[in-house]
């Protein structure tokens, strides 16, 4: 078992950024044979990262604050997630993972909110915001076990310089379509929220206020047309867009990855009336029962592919990565080592050097100090 004291990663927000100005949208669609996730990625710069993530290492929470003891853990799962690339003033680039899937089945998001009210660690072990979906994918083979999770430690958030902060809420989703969205709001004064959504779709606003305004529009109680192509996609128009397109999707009866792109593309942002500061820059569609994924990116429309089922997640120090926004299409399951051809042999495609490669564990620092 290989020890890795994680390397420092921050995600910053921008202070010429506000919290709105950071934007996603995510939708689980489920039936009986089906259980997928769609998710866009809405930020100014399209800088991101494919991961590779290893089982089998020890990990430590960075930033402790002073007198706090740092959550420790081991991944007991391999997983591939998307991590976004900032480039700060400070630091140089930086990256943090936004969503990934694991090789149990499990899904874990996080998404921008305004800003929280987190309990911070009290007595237990201390863990930034920024590390729990990298903990929970590590750790947790579905949603009931992630919600466990929650309790072994307590979570700061991460503010650099005193104005630029990461203010974050969680999505999670297992094989068995079970969903829970989770949340610190401010008023529960650092108390959880645990919300298992009967729209299980979420933007950047928390779970109450969301469902609360979607009750206004036709279908959903009110009497509200829903908001049409041709309205800027703010927080709450993108979820009303997200709740219904997902819906009529779902009444179909099947449902496939074209569908998942099908909704993101009606909640997509671009720069200008239709859309706010924070472009769509990929958009990746999940299948968390036969465990693969496609995505496309701003730089690249053409679909890449990934079969977890084909990688192989021991700890082989072999660590493999792509850029988001790489040419080509098709599977590309190959550059991350499969099992069948044994352990990576090195960098392959998409990988800047062997050095980074195996500094992309599990978490990244890109930048210069």
């Amino acid at each position: 078992m290989k020890k890795l004291r994680i390397t420092l990663v921050l995600l910053i927000i921008f202070s010429s950024l506000t919290m709105k100005g950071s934007a996603c949208s995510i939708s689980l669609l489920g039936n009986d044979q089906k259980t997928l996730i769609a998710r866009n990625m809405d930020w100014p710069e399209p800088t991101g990262m494919v991961l590779k993530n290893l089982s089998g290492i020890e990990k430590t929470a960075m930033l402790s604050p002073d007198g706090s003891t740092p959550y420790t853990w081991t991944s007991s799962y391999g997983s591939i997630t998307f991590d976004l690339v900032v480039e700060t003033r400070s630091y140089g680039e930086l990256s943090a993972p936004g969503c990934g899937l694991n090789e149990a089945g499990f899904y874990a998001a996080t998404l921008f909110v305004d800003p929280p009210k987190y309990p911070g660690p009290g007595s237990k072990p201390f863990l930034s915001c920024i590390e729990v979906v990298r903990v929970l994918l590590d750790t947790c083979s579905n949603v009931s076990e992630a919600l466990s999770k929650f309790n072994e430690f307590g979570i700061t958030g991460l503010v650099i310089d005193d104005e630029l902060s990461c203010d974050m809420h969680w999505f999670l989703a297992d094989k068995e379509g079970n969903c829970a969205i989770v949340e610190f709001p401010p008023e529960n004064s650092g108390t959880i929220s645990v919300n298992y959504p009967g729209k299980k779709c979420m933007t950047n606003d928390y779970y109450g206020p969301s469902y609360a305004n979607l009750a206004r529009y036709q279908g959903f109680g009110g009497t509200l047309p829903i908001p049409s192509d041709e309205h800027k996609r703010t927080s709450d128009v993108r979820f009303v867009r997200d709740v219904y397109f997902s819906e009529k999707v779902m009444a179909k009866e099947d449902i496939s990855k074209d569908d998942g792109f099908f909704v993101m593309g009606k909640v997509a942002q671009t720069e200008g009336t239709k859309g706010s500061d924070s472009p769509t820059d990929w958009t990746i569609v999940y299948d968390l029962k036969d465990l693969n994924l496609s995505w496309t990116a701003v730089n690249n429309e053409l679909r890449r592919d990934i079969d977890l089922n084909r990688l192989d997640f021991s700890s082989s120090g072999k660590v493999t990565s792509m850029d988001i926004q790489s040419s080509g299409s098709g599977d590309v399951t190959s550059n991350f080592g499969e099992k069948t051809e044994g352990t990576s042999s090195g960098c392959n495609v998409g990988a800047t050097s062997c050095t980074l490669a195996l500094l992309l564990v599990p978490l990244v620092f890109m930048g210069k100090r």
